[in-house]
């Protein structure tokens, strides 16, 4: 009689899809925190900055397409209580990421009436900072606390440096960097996350 171990639990196909879609959304907003910085600062100095986060992006993205490549090695059918949380987490995940669409369309177009358009970097990065702390309770993770808390600090360093009078273009410029942290942080969160799924799954 020898013994065996158990074989792993896989989460079901559609957690999966939801992990990938996390890493390439995480690709994205670094991209594009990371772009702002060419507003700030000149090419030779925002150029480097850029390269770094477009290496960790792709790195997320070859993660990302390598778990989905992947998918067909986990179970396809839902339980019960997986369909109804997957339906409890979907809806919440999505009125907080649309009342954060909302607020940042709504306070950008204030700023930019009432002639503030140079608050409009550092006030996004807050309200993304915030909508995080929304999704810590949502996901069960927490580590959206820590990037909630890092974030919102990033946009309010950024609308009282402004106030005070120091230069935007710096100060918007650190403030994108520091949310491009962020976004990165939590890619590499999502990314260790496929990597042991993938392992997992390979019956490693």
């Amino acid at each position: 009689m020898t013994d065996t171990a158990p074989p792993a639990i896989l989460p079901p196909r559609a957690a999966v899809v939801g992990i990938v879609t996390g890493l390439f959304l995480m690709a994205f907003f670094t991209l594009l925190w990371a772009g702002n910085t060419f507003a700030a600062w000149s090419p030779a100095v925002a150029g480097p900055i850029w390269a770094v986060f477009a290496v960790l992006a792709v790195g997320f993205i070859v993660q990302g397409v390598r778990l989905l490549r992947a998918r067909g090695r986990f179970p396809a059918a839902l339980s019960e209580a997986d369909s109804r949380r997957q339906r409890g987490t979907g809806r919440a995940y999505g009125i907080t990421f649309g009342l954060e669409g909302l607020a940042i369309g709504i306070v950008a177009a204030l700023l930019n009436v009432t002639g503030h358009p140079d608050y409009v970097m550092p006030a996004i990065a807050l309200i993304v900072g915030l909508h995080f702390y929304p999704m810590a309770r949502i996901f069960g993770r927490s580590l959206d606390l820590y990037i909630a808390t890092w974030t919102t600090l990033a946009g309010l360093a950024g609308i009282v440096a402004i106030a005070a009078g120091a230069p935007v273009e710096p100060v918007t410029g650190f403030v994108a960097v520091g949310a491009a942290l962020a976004t990165s942080a939590y890619g590499v969160y999502i990314g260790r996350d496929a990597q042991r799924l993938l392992h997992r799954s390979a019956g490693d």
